[in-house]
């Protein structure tokens, strides 16, 4: 009997300690440095006829401020 309850109490430990672990890969990133994906946005907003048309849009919708 007193087998039985030590193996359940030893169970049940287990599996709440296994429920706590936590990779230990750390990424550290250096602060204001972008290391993502490219923007192809970025190229675009640098032309002039993007430009103009995000003008127009803006005015659009801030008329009334």
């Amino acid at each position: 009997m007193r087998a039985n309850w030590l193996m359940a109490v030893t169970m049940v430990l287990g599996s709440m300690l296994a429920g706590c672990y936590e990779s230990p890969d750390v990424i550290l990133h250096k602060p204001g440095v972008y290391k993502g994906a490219k923007d192809p946005l970025v190229e675009k907003q640098a032309m002039p006829e993007q430009q103009k048309q995000l003008a127009a849009r803006f005015n659009q919708v801030q008329t009334d401020r």
